[in-house]
């Protein structure tokens, strides 16, 4: 079963991730558009407050955090007690990085325009980001009672959280909802199709990629969607054949690369597999699961060199992955090293028990190494 042991010993992901079925879809055009006109109306106005927060909020939507912050602060500058730059400002600074700053913004956003949706949404995503699931639900359930506009996302967001807590209900629940509320989108269901994948409904989770292909034929995260089902149903030509529209539609997918190459390697394609490999490295160099990967398969062509160059690079990058920490142990003992091996397995040990598959596996092969 690929999501099973070979799934565990590539670090591979055998279910549908936030961030890979996230996908934005910002309308370049339209926020060029913002921007040529309102650096227009900044040449004539340079006191203009609500140009400038609508330049940056434009900015920030093409990813272009400088100059987002930028204008974001020129509109406050310009106007003390306008709330919507203060979000426009936070959000920049959360991308940038720096979560203090962007909550202080967001509730000198609430202070001064409480009745502005948006801020409440914004913030109760740094609570999701800190980790504080309860403040993020509340925040949220205050985003959709306050704005109508913000109710899809926060209900998608909200649904997240619920899905990290694990209340697997109250999640398929948010996103049923999310659907009421927009039709034509495709998330709602890309996530709800993870719930019911978890719940081992793989036909209900199959039916739920199939309606958001059908509703953003053009967008990877249905097609996606639709590779890790089959990811969990051990049919590989169909998630490779999901994943060649991954790549197509979105060649920069670094995940898409990672399984897809995971998956050629077990049907033995494995230059294909490295290919692959390599190209989810390139893209996405400081994550370690590509190393941890592409070391694997270099461990299974005997290549032991170059597995242990990999895997220590994937433990450079996060000392702390159980993963890559007891496939290097397996490594260590296929090249008799015992003592390397012992080290790398009681590593694990010391580390929370948070990957069951990679505990169970050093513990047995400290059986062997004794």
């Amino acid at each position: 079963m690929i999501c099973g042991s070979i799934g565990r010993a590539f670090g591979l992901l055998c279910s549908v991730t936030i961030a890979a079925t996230a996908v934005a879809h910002a309308d370049e055009a339209s926020n060029d558009r913002v921007i040529a006109e309102k650096t227009a109306i900044i040449a004539t106005d340079p006191a203009n407050a609500p140009a400038y927060e609508l330049r940056g909020e434009a900015y920030y939507l093409k990813r272009d955090w400088n100059r987002a912050f930028d204008d974001c602060s020129a509109a406050i500058r310009i106007d003390p007690n306008f709330g919507r730059a203060y979000h426009c400002r936070g959000r920049a600074y959360s991308a940038k990085g720096d979560r203090d700053r962007a909550m202080a913004d967001y509730n000198e956003a609430i202070r001064l325009d409480p009745d502005y949706g948006a801020p409440y949404s914004s913030r109760a995503e740094e609570y999701f980001n800190r980790r504080d699931f309860d403040r993020a639900i509340a925040g949220f359930t205050e985003a959709i009672e306050r704005s109508p506009k913000q109710a899809y996302r926060a209900l998608m967001m909200r649904g997240q959280v619920y899905a990290v807590k694990g209340d697997a209900d109250h999640a398929a629940a948010d996103y049923t909802e999310a659907m009421q509320r927009n039709s034509a989108a495709a998330w709602p269901y890309e996530l709800r199709s993870n719930i019911r994948l978890n719940k081992g409904e793989i036909d209900a989770a199959l039916d739920d990629c199939d309606s958001a292909v059908r509703l953003e034929p053009g967008s990877a995260g249905g097609h996606y969607c639709r590779a890790i089902v089959f990811l969990n149903k051990d049919d590989t030509d169909g998630t490779i054949r999901e994943l060649d529209d991954v790549t197509r539609i979105t060649p920069a997918f670094p995940k898409a690369y990672r399984i897809r190459g995971v998956v050629l390697h077990r049907k033995g394609d494995d230059k294909r597999a490295l290919a692959d490999l390599d190209e989810a490295i390139r893209l996405q160099p400081r994550d370690p699961e590509g190393y941890n990967d592409r070391g694997g398969v270099f461990r299974d062509l005997g290549q032991h060199d170059r597995a242990l160059a990999d895997y220590n690079e994937a433990i450079r990058l996060d000392p702390r992955s159980q993963t890559a920490l007891v496939n290097r142990g397996l490594l260590y003992m296929m090249m008799s090293d015992a003592k390397h091996a012992r080290a790398d397995f009681n590593s694990v040990l010391a580390l929370p028990p948070t990957d069951k598959w990679a505990v169970e596996t050093a513990r047995e092969g400290l059986g062997f190494v004794k």
